[in-house]
């Protein structure tokens, strides 16, 4: 089976342009992550965000190992070397669309956006249904602080998979970058539909209330955040969301 490990990598989404443009941006914003996909040795299996199978040429073993290793390499946090080893599987099979796709996500670990956005999108061109592919592109994007290009690529993802929270989650940090706390605001009450249990879309609804004045309802959504996070024993984020209320109460 396919696995993406989702909610893995955090860091602060709002991009140069969005802060400065807003004065009281709060920095600790989570969950524009990348997706690691992790294949193992059956080819052709369905992706866990979307229905369609992979239609990816006939693999060596050693080449899928070598894909393996590199997964385990970007896990490790060891992303250069992770680099060689797609390098090494692309090389053999220019057609193998889990290379490209691990490839991208160690590249944009590494900073290296342009690289990044060239293999998801070889990713799309192998599999236009690929809704990852889509999302991480997104989440390229909106660090280039290229808002609209984001919010494309993230409905297209929700157009093949509607019911995808963390799709739903970073369209709505793409439209609070662009300065659409309202959009953003509907776009983060869907994720929390589609994952009650989703800490970071709370959240990231808390900040877009800040924006329309809706202090109480932001409160209340930070709150929510905090406690879901001290059940999933995450006390470092649980502490970020219980300071925002400490700061909204301060200034109140």
């Amino acid at each position: 089976m396919f696995n993406y490990l989702h909610r893995v990598v955090r860091f602060p989404v709002f991009s140069s342009s969005y802060t400065a443009k807003k004065k009281n941006t709060f920095p600790n914003v989570f969950s524009l992550g990348l997706s690691l996909l992790v294949i193992s040795l059956v080819i052709g299996c369905n992706h866990q965000s979307s229905s369609v199978p992979i239609e990816s040429s006939v693999l060596t073993v050693d080449t899928v190992e070598m894909v393996q290793q590199g997964i385990q390499k970007s896990r490790r946090g060891n992303y250069k070397a992770a680099v060689n080893d797609f390098n090494q599987v692309i090389t053999q099979n220019p057609q193998d669309i889990n290379a490209y796709f691990n490839r991208g996500f160690a590249h944009s670990s590494l900073g290296q956006f342009e690289q990044a956005l060239a293999d998801f999108t070889k990713v799309l061109k192998l599999d236009p249904e690929m809704v990852q592919a889509y999302v991480n592109r997104g989440n390229v994007y909106l660090q280039l602080g290229e808002d609209e290009k984001a919010i494309a690529d993230y409905e297209k993802a929700l157009k093949i998979n509607p019911n995808d929270a963390f799709a739903q989650n970073n369209l709505g940090l793409a439209h609070l970058n662009s300065g659409s706390p309202e959009l953003a605001k509907i776009d983060f009450t869907h994720a929390v539909t589609i994952d009650p249990m989703y800490g970071e879309a709370y959240y990231n609804r808390g900040l877009a209330l800040i924006d329309l004045g809706e202090t109480k309802k932001a409160i209340a959504d930070f709150q929510k955040a905090a406690e879901i996070w001290k059940q999933m024993g995450e006390k470092t984020a649980s502490e970020a969301a219980l300071a925002e209320i400490s700061a909204l109460k301060a200034r109140n």
